[in-house]
């Protein structure tokens, strides 16, 4: 990411954020559902420019709006969020589920329609997404994670609505600036079932990702699991309906293939970027319990599958 200030310009924004992208596959599928999303309506920033591998920044890219606010989040460690128990109980869960009610309401249509005419080849339902983790798990070696997948989609959930989901929608790709809120990062977007961000978001709050001493780590936990409740229920009364058990458990568990597979991919390439504080770690127990549970697949918690 890079932030941009203009001088000397009309734009209704001095200030742009350039976000250069290592995948131009997930590039362009990214760029239709936020130029769509936000023709609908909903708060995201606008693109003012985007380019292919070839443009020159780098690789693909999208040059957007900067967004004002922080996230509802921001500077918070597990002390903290102890101590802040009360506040969060109430205002985080509510806000949550306004943003993911706000989203599921969107008509999917014209998404759907414009991935078709520009070509985007990246995931954007399902079934193609877990296709893609069941080649990555494949290529790293983890037989263990590639027969849970192979069992996912031999087991499909059962067909409801389909709505617009944001997949990776938790407090940190959010900016709130006092009652305004703004979505971003839409690289894990699919036209998919409402549990695909459900599930995610309930997961998250369920299992906070913060580094915590033992002793508070079951405070933790009882906080996590009230917080998860209360994002269920805020949902409802955004207007948003819950899926029943059976969509919710797949999902969830197309999460935890998700989780593990990406950490796999980190831990084959120490050369890379270093991901040890990354979220997905912490949960990596919890991932590998979920996904053995529903898939009869004994599943490793450790990278490597050892």
């Amino acid at each position: 990411m890079a932030l941009l200030r203009l001088a000397n310009v009309t734009s209704p924004a001095s200030e742009l954020v350039l976000r250069v992208m290592p995948d131009a596959v997930m590039a362009a599928k990214e760029t239709v559902f936020q130029r769509e999303i936000a023709r609908q309506g909903f708060p995201v920033p606008a693109i003012r420019l985007a380019g292919g591998p070839d443009s020159g920044a780098g690789g693909p890219f999208l040059l957007m709006d900067r967004a004002p606010g922080s996230t509802p989040l921001s500077g918070l460690d597990a002390l903290a969020a102890v101590r802040s128990l009360p506040s969060l109980a109430r205002r985080l869960p509510d806000l949550l589920a306004e943003v993911t009610a706000a989203l599921h309401a969107l008509d999917p249509a014209p998404v759907r329609s414009a991935l078709a005419d520009s070509g985007a080849k990246g995931p954007s339902e399902p079934g193609a997404f877990l296709a893609g983790l069941t080649e990555m798990a494949g290529q790293y070696g983890r037989a263990d994670l590639r027969a849970a997948a192979l069992w996912l989609a031999g087991h499909p959930p059962p067909a409801g609505r389909e709505v617009i989901a944001h997949g990776d929608l938790h407090p940190f790709n959010l900016l709130v600036d006092g009652d305004r809120w703004v979505l971003l990062d839409w690289t894990t977007a699919l036209i998919a079932d409402p549990a695909y961000d459900l599930t995610f978001t309930t997961l998250m709050l369920r299992h906070p990702p913060l580094a915590a001493p033992a002793p508070l780590r079951p405070v933790l936990g009882a906080a996590g699991a009230g917080l998860a409740r209360r994002f269920a229920a805020s949902y409802r009364r955004a207007g948003g309906a819950i899926p029943p058990r059976a969509i919710l458990d797949w999902y969830a568990s197309l999460h935890a293939m998700r989780i593990l597979t990406e950490a796999e991919g980190w831990w084959q390439d120490p050369a890379g970027p270093d991901h040890s504080e990354h979220p997905w770690i912490a949960l990596l127990p919890v991932a590998a319990a979920l996904l053995s549970r529903t898939t009869g697949t004994p599943v490793s918690r450790r990278l490597g599958g050892a």
